[in-house]
């Protein structure tokens, strides 16, 4: 019988690389034929896992090997051997190899390569050229695009394009920076295997970060909102995700009291120092939970996980703001921002951006006000029978202080933002920080005065996660609870009102300017595009060459604009039902000074206004509808639209 019949135990490099049978013969048939060295190694599956520097070792001698098989290789194929149009189908049908294998197992084949001026060097099928029937085979099965990179210079360029400028966890660029250059690989099923990648990130916080940029559609993607893209994106995102969290556990070591800029560096920048790599890739893989699965749960497992290493670390106890590196700083406020700023263990001093530091100090403000604004909106929605439900008589005080602070710190915010005339990643970051400060705090104050403003709705609609409806599943307070909150209130229903349209328009305002990723980077801007705050929403010429599938922001803050939607919708639903009625007697404490002769026409401009508010915020969370948990906020959005409008 002949040796092919049945595996052999041991088979030799070059077949085991190209995934074929090998009669263990040395040399075997295969390497005989084609002309390559016959070598066996034991295979080392099954050993321990070492942790990502032996996993990147591991992959540079795979590189070697497959560097060494291809040079042996003497049946080559050049872009002459075929034409255009073959070229494309076949890149369009094979799956593409990992040139920079991947530290995870998953084996590549040996292939040989286009050697054309402007090929990627992706390798093709080993089999050599495919006939006419089968390229014409391959042309009927669709493909589905995905966003890749071949090196950790473009995945980092990456980054400061679609993450740095709303999140900015690392120091600023320590190259220039430059057109986006994604991979565009076609795939024709969702079935993960990273052997299709052109390269595979060797380090937790690279994997985190390659999560995230996967999740969006490459430019010009004509079937990006298909379920079959969808499915693909989110199989290959969540497959970095649950790598970069293995590295991440891999990496951890005993914490020393070593001063962290003298240990090594990451790959990916110079300034962050490798060990404080897992903490970065927490912080993203938490956002990642967040804007993607939609799973509050996970997003504060993995906070807490981030915010653990970190102070293992000793983050949080840099006092000297001249040893303080940059990167540490900006790992630990832009990693745990929700730990109160007046805890006196915490030392290290604030990030500065472009010679600036007040929006730190804002934003922990605002987040803890905001914080209180919901636990006192939760008690309002929580009712018992028992005497333990009733309202405490200080919430009255408590109130009228919270929202006094909150329109102090608006009105701090509102004069000293920084309008920066000039452009790039860090000056969008700081534009961004500022705005997102400015969110919080009219958020908070359209959380606590929505209750009396709308005492028909439930105390808390539309506070929910995104995990659950965010309408329609509350249960109506009681008439005993609504005169309760009545009572307690500092602020009558007229009030509240206006104070919720002008918070809600102006955070909508904000989501309108927020700065758009922008993958065509220059040191100019294009032509009849402004700096100014933000480069607006659709408004500018530059808009015309980014993706419309390109989400505009990290939508960490969507729960905020769902809130601002909310608050326009209703508003408009009255007043459109009063101009229709002719009757706007409802409507007249909302109306800027009206006179019986100018009435009709400020019910048409309030109208007009809020229209724009609810278009603005509509348009900018549809297009951060490409991460699935804000999806599921965008559909519920578009609902609410359309009874609104049609109503």
């Amino acid at each position: 019988m002949p040796s092919t019949s049945r595996p052999v135990k041991v088979a030799c490099l070059a077949c085991r690389a190209s995934k074929i049978r090998c009669d263990g013969q040395n040399p075997c048939a295969n390497c005989t034929i084609h002309r390559q060295e016959c070598r066996y190694q034991p295979s080392r599956r099954g050993g321990a896992r070492r942790g990502p520097v032996a996993a990147e070792e591991r992959a540079m001698k795979k590189a070697q090997r497959l560097q060494t098989a291809t040079r042996v290789n003497n049946h080559a194929v050049t872009n002459d051997d075929f034409t255009p149009a073959q070229i494309l189908q076949i890149n369009a049908a094979t799956p593409v190899s990992l040139p920079s294998p991947s530290p995870i197992e998953t084996g590549s084949r040996l292939s040989v390569t286009f050697q054309g001026k402007d090929s990627p060097g992706f390798p093709l099928s080993p089999r050599g050229p495919r006939t006419g029937q089968e390229l014409r085979e391959t042309v009927g099965h669709p493909t589905q695009s995905l966003r890749a990179y071949r090196c950790d210079q473009d995945l980092i360029n990456a980054y400061y394009i679609f993450i740095h400028p709303y999140l900015p966890l690392l120091p600023p660029p320590a190259v220039s920076q430059y057109v986006d250059k994604p991979v565009a690989l076609s795939m024709r099923s969702a079935h993960v295997d990273a052997s299709h990648l052109p390269y595979w990130p060797t380090t937790s916080l690279g994997l985190a970060v390659a999560a995230i940029l996967t999740l969006i559609p490459l430019p010009g993607d004509a079937r990006a909102t298909e379920n079959e893209a969808v499915t693909l994106r989110r199989s290959y995102a969540d497959y970095f995700a649950r790598s970069a969290l293995d590295v991440s556990e891999e990496s951890l070591q005993p914490s020393s009291n070593s001063d962290l800029t003298q240990g090594p560096c990451s790959p990916l920048h110079p300034e962050i120092p490798r060990q404080m790599e897992p903490v970065l890739a927490l912080a993203l893989l938490s956002l990642y939970e967040c804007c993607q699965r939609g799973n509050v749960s996970k997003m504060r497992i993995r906070a807490n996980q981030a915010l653990t290493m970190a102070m293992d670390l000793s983050l949080h106890t840099q006092k000297s703001a001249n040893n303080c590196s940059d990167a540490i700083r900006r790992c630990w406020w832009s990693t745990v921002p929700l730990i109160t700023s007046d805890d006196f263990r915490i030392t290290t001093p604030y990030i500065v951006i472009r010679g600036c530091r007040e929006p730190w100090p804002y934003i922990l403000q605002a987040q803890c006000l905001l914080h209180r604004s919901c636990t006192i909106t939760r008690e309002f929605s929580h009712e018992t029978t028992h005497d333990q439900g009733c309202l405490p008589c200080s919430f009255h005080n408590e109130l009228k202080h919270l929202d006094s602070s909150l329109l102090d710190i608006a009105t701090e915010t509102d004069r000293y933002r920084c309008i920066a005339n000039c452009q790039g990643t860090e000056a969008d970051a700081e534009r961004v920080l500022w705005a997102i400060s400015r969110v919080l705090i009219h958020t908070a104050r359209l959380l606590i005065h929505r209750v009396r403003a709308f005492p028909d709705r439930p105390a808390d609609s539309f506070t929910t996660t995104s995990n659950s409806s965010t309408s329609g599943t509350s249960t109506p307070l009681s008439p005993s609870r609504r005169a309760e909150i009545d009572a307690i209130m500092p602020f009558d229903e007229q009030e509240s009102m206006r104070v919720c349209i002008r918070s809600a328009l102006l955070i909508s305002r904000i989501f309108r300017h927020l700065p758009t990723p922008n993958p065509m980077y220059s040191d100019t801007p294009a032509d009849g595009e402004t700096f100014g705050y933000g480069f607006g929403l659709g408004l500018s010429s530059g808009e015309s060459r980014r993706s419309l599938n390109s989400p505009r922001s990290l939508p960490y803050m969507a729960w905020c604009g769902m809130q601002s939607f909310y608050v326009l919708a209703m508003v408009l639903w009255r007043v459109r039902a009063a101009l229709s009625a002719g009757n706007l007697s409802s409507i007249y404490n909302l109306l800027d000074r009206p006179t019986e002769r100018t009435a009709i026409q400020d019910a048409e401009r309030l109208e007009e206004e809020l229209h724009m508010g609810i278009e603005s915020l509509r348009v900018s969370m549809k297009a951060d509808g490409v991460y699935e948990g804000v999806g599921k906020m965008v559909r519920e959005l578009e609902s609410a639209y359309d009874a609104t409008m049609m109503g």
